[in-house]
């Protein structure tokens, strides 16, 4: 690829859509998990918060989606806050509001921060790395009250051979068919299962896919034999078709590669410039839009 085109990529990312926002230590925890799975990976356990908007910003980067998530309970209300205090000082930064699944009412916890503060923007949730199945029914008031207020659950899907757990997608649809207006954005395209993720988007205009690490690893073939199983044609086009319901993000700093190496992944696919211009932020850019963010 030439330095040319690696220019251009990174000075026309509007938003990214997936960016971790963590304090030290939970930072540090995360690199060091990465590289027990992969361990060439380039970021090291000392990255900051700040040496990632540090990134952000050397990219081109003026908007991004925030995320964290608790591992333990007694975790939960620091983390939110700490999300907040670091989104006073970092402009573009858009919070999402995190919990774990033994909070005690995660329907009054979701409806405090977001309905009475205004402080977030919808829910990250994470199954894998908090132990619990997202059709759990003590998550039912927080689904609930999304539902009936217009926010969105970002809920990571996919990568089942990396986290040794599985998800099957036929359950998560049960969620959506129990709260069918609920805006779901299905993080991974529940990686490989890419058939059942683009019919997910069959199911009504509030569900979203977020390809975050999607075209990387399925360029580099992990887990082998992925590129082999998939019609790759299939998938652009799919990619093309839906690409108005699509997000794309870095996952940094737990992407696949540096930054650059994450934003350079969509050079390789060739997509056509109007999903191109979608994937680089123009799809998160009007949900904002339909939430109301002050863009």
């Amino acid at each position: 690829m030439n330095f040319s085109a690696v220019v251009v990529t990174l000075a026309i990312m509007r938003l990214d859509s997936h960016v971790h926002i963590l304090p030290e230590y939970r930072t540090a925890g995360l690199i060091r998990w990465m590289r027990r799975a992969f361990p060439d990976h380039p970021i090291t356990p000392d990255y900051t918060w700040r040496d990632v908007v540090g990134d952000l910003r050397e990219a081109g980067v003026e908007r991004f989606f925030a995320f964290h998530f608790p591992l333990r309970p007694s975790e939960t209300g620091f983390l939110n806050k700490f999300s907040l205090r670091v989104a006073s000082r970092v402009r573009g930064m858009v919070p999402f509001l995190s919990f774990h699944v033994e909070n005690s009412h995660p329907g009054d916890l979701v409806a405090w921060w977001i309905g009475e503060k205004r402080a977030f923007w919808g829910v990250k949730l994470p199954p894998f790395v908090q132990g619990f199945d997202p059709w759990d029914e003590r998550l039912y008031p927080a689904y609930e009250w999304l539902e009936e207020h217009g926010y969105p659950i970002f809920l990571h899907t996919g990568f089942d051979e990396l986290y040794g757990k599985s998800m099957p997608p036929e359950k998560v649809l049960g969620i959506l068919r129990r709260f069918p207006r609920l805006m779901l954005v299905v993080i991974h395209m529940f990686y490989p299962r890419f058939k059942e993720a683009f019919a997910f988007l069959e199911e009504g205009e509030r569900v979203y896919l977020d390809a975050t690490n999607v075209f990387s690893y399925v360029d580099m073939d992990w887990p082998p034999g992925t590129r082999k199983s998939l019609d790759l044609d299939w998938f652009r086009e799919e990619i093309e078709r839906w690409s108005h319901r699509i997000m794309f993000g870095s996952d940094h700093p737990a992407g696949a590669g540096t930054l650059q190496d994450v934003y350079d992944i969509l050079d390789v696919w060739n997509f056509s410039p109007k999903t191109r211009a979608r994937l680089e932020g123009e799809t998160a850019l009007e949900l904002l839009e339909v939430l109301g963010y002050p863009l």
